[in-house]
């Protein structure tokens, strides 16, 4: 499913208490001569980096929850560099390697020295991506992450585009119904084409949208059941239908039935969580 169902399903972590994945919605080619076709007013974007391009991206990724009575908050940034290995008609072989990694945690307005249990800097990994930017498979391996949890990384880098040509003011639905391991997304997410513009010299083309999933996920905390909705704001390169900037906003507010640490008794307890991520195309 991509970009979709793997951003909004959600995973959570003892180290980062709830990581979420949330849009894959990066990308992955240097701006080059893509595939885009118009028709009456209409567009089609496709996926279709040149064979030896590379490009780097930023990314940083806020998450804000109250947990046992403690307002935390998770900052981890990154910085990549993807390279195009081989491509064909149906996709292309993108290689994923992690330049930098800073995390930081903020408990009551208090930064804390806080290592994470990912270890991805210097790891390269080796991603199958179809020409509308769905990620089909993964291979490689970074420490502190799972099967699961590496498909989203790789997923993070990259947008899922229409199947369909759409013109400006269109809007088409996307269903969400996804499951691994450690949970479940179901629900659906509403995009539309806002409009065509430039960014940094490069046309794109603007996409926003929204999200309402239902989760279930399985920490190491307990369970956790809730809503997650989501927005986002898009702009993707015409030419390569390579991501050149993304941001996002995410809510999620359930339930949490789990072992409480200070009492050792099974417990169920409101829990509410926030994420604000964006993306952005260096060169």
């Amino acid at each position: 499913m991509g970009f979709l169902s793997g951003r909004f399903r959600a995973f959570f972590t003892l180290a980062a208490v709830f990581v979420f994945a949330l849009l894959n919605i990066y990308c992955s080619s240097s701006p080059s001569p893509g595939e885009v076709e118009s028709k009456g007013g209409k567009i089609k974007l496709r996926f279709t980096p040149e064979v030896g391009a590379v490009s780097k991206y930023k990314g940083s990724h806020t998450r804000e929850m109250n947990f046992h009575g403690l307002d935390i908050r998770i900052i981890n940034t990154y910085r990549v560099v993807h390279s195009v290995k081989s491509k064909t008609d149906k996709g292309s072989t993108i290689r994923i390697k992690c330049l930098e990694q800073d995390t930081k945690m903020v408990k009551d307005g208090e930064t804390q020295t806080f290592q994470s249990p990912v270890k991805a800097v210097g790891k390269t990994i080796e991603v199958e991506v179809s020409s509308v930017g769905e990620v089909e498979s993964v291979k490689g391996f970074i420490p502190g992450l799972s099967k699961d949890e590496l498909k989203n990384f790789a997923e993070d880098w990259f947008f899922e585009l229409p199947e369909e040509s759409r013109g400006i003011g269109e809007s088409w639905r996307k269903e969400i119904d996804d499951s691994t391991e450690t949970g479940v997304a179901k629900g659906v997410a509403l995009l539309t084409l806002k409009e065509f513009d430039s960014k940094n010299g490069i046309k794109v083309a603007c996409i926003s949208g929204s999200a309402e999933v239902d989760v279930t996920g399985k920490t190491e905390r307990g369970t956790i059941k809730g809503i997650q909705k989501s927005t986002f704001e898009a702009k993707i390169a015409i030419e390569g239908g390579f991501l050149v900037t993304v941001t996002i906003k995410s809510e999620l507010k359930g339930e949490m039935t789990g072992i409480n640490p200070e009492t050792a008794k099974e417990e169920t307890r409101d829990i509410a969580s926030f994420s604000h991520n964006k993306i952005e195309f260096i060169e």
